[in-house]
């Protein structure tokens, strides 16, 4: 058994799809859907019995919905997967036989455009220089993870970003506790109509630079001094007016 956390944001045209599947697939798994945003995704949970809805009264972001979903579970192992379920669930089963506390998932598009494969790799070559620990990892943001519930609420002080780099500030924090990663190929399909990435592409390009900038602060050792309050108030409202 396992926990199954799911964040969504105005998720309704995709979360019947993913609770259909899920709920069929793993009828004894708790699943949490962690919902903000102002559509119907509640009441579309509401119709499955082994689903549970938290919704959140003040946005958080997916970062903030999956450190919310982590500390609400109640498993040894724990899946953040996004509402599209783009990677086969067969492979959640290879998965969770895996001795770590982290799986990621190294994927392999199927449908992948020529414009987002150079955005992918100029993003996974500057993470790899402002982290040089991180050169290892094949890949950073498949929307399908597994987490050991504990080595989690370890780190869950660490996890600072709340957007779409939540996924670099996870596998940094438990890389730098030496904790075991290891990752899995998998085929990967983009739903590119329903992506939010893609409906506000530069928007989440300058937000996840900025958020990496703020990452690399965080763990420097002049943290104290450049993490002043009016630094973090400019900062916080700038992301805030770039956030999808």
């Amino acid at each position: 058994m396992i926990s199954i956390i799911i964040p969504a944001y105005n998720e309704e045209k995709r979360i019947d799809k993913a609770l259909k599947e899920l709920t069929s697939r793993f009828p004894n798994s708790q699943i949490i859907v962690i919902f903000e945003g102002n559509d119907k995704t509640p009441e579309i949970v509401k119709r499955y019995r082994n689903a549970a809805i938290e919704i959140n009264r003040i946005r958080l972001g997916k970062g903030g919905s999956l450190k919310k979903g982590i500390q609400l579970s109640s498993t040894e192992k724990v899946l953040l997967i996004d509402a599209d379920i783009p990677v086969p669930l067969s492979k959640i089963d290879e998965m969770t036989k895996v001795n770590a506390d982290l799986v990621i998932i190294n994927r392999v598009f199927k449908n992948q455009t020529k414009l987002r494969r150079f955005l992918h790799g100029g993003f996974k070559f500057l993470v790899k220089l402002f982290f040089p620990s991180l050169r290892e990892i094949k890949d950073f943001q498949a929307g399908m993870k597994l987490v050991r519930r504990d080595s989690a609420l370890k780190v869950l002080d660490e996890l600072i970003i709340n957007d779409f780099l939540f996924d670099i500030n996870l596998i940094y924090a438990f890389k730098r506790r030496g904790f075991k990663i290891v990752q899995i190929t998998a085929e990967y399909i983009h739903d590119d109509i329903n992506s939010k990435i893609s409906k506000s592409l530069l928007k989440v390009i300058i937000l996840m630079f900025l958020s990496l900038i703020k990452l690399r602060v965080y763990y420097s050792p002049f943290r104290n001094v450049i993490y002043t309050r009016p630094f973090l108030y400019i900062q916080s409202k700038i992301l805030e007016l770039l956030r999808p």
